[in-house]
Parts: structure tokens; sequence; C-alpha cells
């Protein structure tokens, strides 16, 4: 009940606030009997960009709508504020992009722009690899080179990790800094009206028009959207850190061992036991445990394709031999 009420609070302080600062009447009269009146509002000369600030500027609204409703104890849709989420974050981008023209001026810069990223990819990966061989001998105490397969993987996850925390932390940062050196918050028309010597004396001669209240519109959106989209990335980082000691578990199981208990004659092992071959003729086994996994040396004597065929034939007669559903 409560939340109802405080939205249309919030809907009749937008509309006063809205017919108060567009300084003219909100509704016109038509000629239409059946809808007399209708919003002085028209859309036809937007482009792209305003097009895209509209986008942003909605879904802030229902977002910001959803969070009161559940500040309020009502239960809002996740997935639905997931697609809000990721709209707002593409949407203020792509305008950011445009209305700083950054592909212009990566195009009159992308010569050192692509050495620096080249340079910046090349100490990523050392970074990765270092990381990647620092997991490997940490979980399983073996040389990292026994595992080339799991190297190469792990390196591939910690170089993307890399580059995700740092685009999360530096494109809304470069963004907001061009934001305000390219003028983007501050008004854009003091040069014009400085060139005029009527408004030049006095400033209160200037009358603003709907395309400069347009283009102030577009600026704050975009600003808004940019620091959402900041937000957006950091939250998201704690879950991607979360995830990264499993994903690193799984990648390293998955590149590297290969093997089943069956090859090397090893019973009583939890399900999901995987073994990987070393060079000396041992083997490492991976027990899952809670989420990861638990590594240790073993010996091993490495059965061939038909003993493993014939021990597997083996359990399932005597499995169906103790099934009386067989």
């Amino acid at each position: 009940m409560w939340g109802y009420v405080a939205l249309y609070v919030l809907f009749a302080a937008g509309v006063y606030w809205l017919d108060r600062s567009i300084h003219r009447p909100l509704f016109v009269r038509t000629k239409n009997r059946h809808f007399r009146w209708k919003m002085n509002f028209s859309v036809k000369g937007w482009g792209v960009d305003e097009y895209l600030g509209a986008l942003v500027t909605t879904c802030l609204v229902v977002l910001l709508v959803m969070m009161m409703f559940q500040w309020l104890g009502s239960t809002v849709n996740k997935s639905l504020a997931k697609w809000l989420f990721a709209l707002l974050s593409l949407g203020s981008t792509v305008l950011a992009v445009r209305l700083l023209r950054l592909v212009e001026r990566y195009a009159r810069h992308k010569g050192w722009l692509t050495v620096l990223a080249a340079l910046l990819t090349v100490a990523a990966g050392l970074v990765a690899s270092a990381q990647a061989d620092a997991f490997i001998l940490g979980q399983t105490r073996i040389e990292p080179g026994q595992f080339p397969g799991a190297q190469k993987t792990l390196t591939f996850i910690y170089l993307v990790y890399i580059w995700y925390w740092a685009t999360s932390l530096l494109m809304p940062m470069v963004m907001l800094i061009g934001a305000l050196v390219f003028g983007m918050t501050a008004p854009t028309f003091r040069q014009q009206m400085r060139r005029n010597r009527a408004t030049a004396i006095c400033w209160d001669l200037f009358v603003p028009s709907s395309a400069w209240r347009r283009r102030r519109w577009l600026h704050g959106s975009c600003v808004m959207g940019v620091i959402y989209t900041a937000v957006i990335l950091l939250s998201f980082s704690e879950v991607v850190n979360s995830k990264l000691r499993w994903v690193s578990h799984e990648s390293l199981v998955y590149a590297s061992f290969h093997l089943g208990p069956e090859d090397c004659a090893m019973t009583g092992l939890p399900v999901g036991t995987r073994l990987a071959l070393l060079a000396k003729g041992g083997v490492v086994v991976a027990e899952p445990a809670e989420g990861v996994y638990r590594y240790r040396e073993q010996t091993c004597s490495l059965q061939s394709l038909e003993q493993v065929e014939a021990t597997r034939d083996q359990r399932i007669r005597e499995a169906r031999a103790s099934d009386f559903y067989f």
C-alpha cells in the first residue's frame, strides 16, 4: 500500500518538476473529440543519441522504482533487473563513445595506442603466466611444467581476468575524465555567447532553446549511466573473484587430468576423481572436495585399453548380479 502511495507521490513530483522546467505548457488541446489533450512533446527531430539517452533514462527510473519497492519489502523480478542493468551499461557506453567521439580520437592516435595496448598485453601475459604457475605449484606441489595444457589454459583465464579487472576500473574513469575535460557537463554555449556582444554583456539575455536543453539532458543521462556502469562492473567483479578459484580448479583438472581411476586399477575413490600422468611414471590424483579439488601424488600401474574394458565389463556384470532389477 505504502509503496503505491510513494510511487504516486514520486510520479506527481516528476510531472510537476517537468512542467516547471520546460517553460511551456505540458499538455495542449487537440481537435480530436476522443483525446482532448496531448503532451506538448515531439520526437520527430530525435536521432540516435536522443534515443540512447531515453533508453538510459528509462532504465535508471525503472531501476530506482524497483529499488524503492524492494526497500519497502516487496519482491522484484531479478531477471528484469539484470536485463535493465545490461541495457543501461550498453546504452551509456555507446552514448559516451558517440558524445566524446572516441572512435575519431582513436583513429587519430591509433599508432601509439596500439603500441601501448601491445605492451600492456605482454605485461599482463607475464603476470598471468606467473599466477598460473603459482596456482598449479601451490595446489599440486609439482613443477608446473608437468602440466603444459593447464599452464596455457590458466594463463588465458588469468589474462582475461586481468583485462576485465583493469577495464572495469579504467573505462569509467576515462569516460568521466573525458566528460570533464571536453566539457560534457559544463554549458556548451559559452563560446557562442562570448562572441555575441549582446549576450556577453548580460547573461540574462540568453534564452535557452530546446536543442540546448536536449543537449544538457543527453550529457546528464550519459554521466549518470557511466556512473551506474562503473558500479555494475565493480559489483560484478566481486562475483568474478568469488568464482575464480572454482574456475581455476576446474580448468586445471579439465586441461591436464585425462585419466580415470580405472586406468590405474584404483578403487574406493570418490565420484569425479581424475588422474594426471607424470613424466616419471606416477600420477597426480584430483579428488573433488567442497567445490574444489584435493591433489596428491601416487604410484600407478597403468592399465592397457583391453584391461580397462575388461575391468569395466566385470564391474557391470557384478552390478547386474547384485541388483534384483536386472
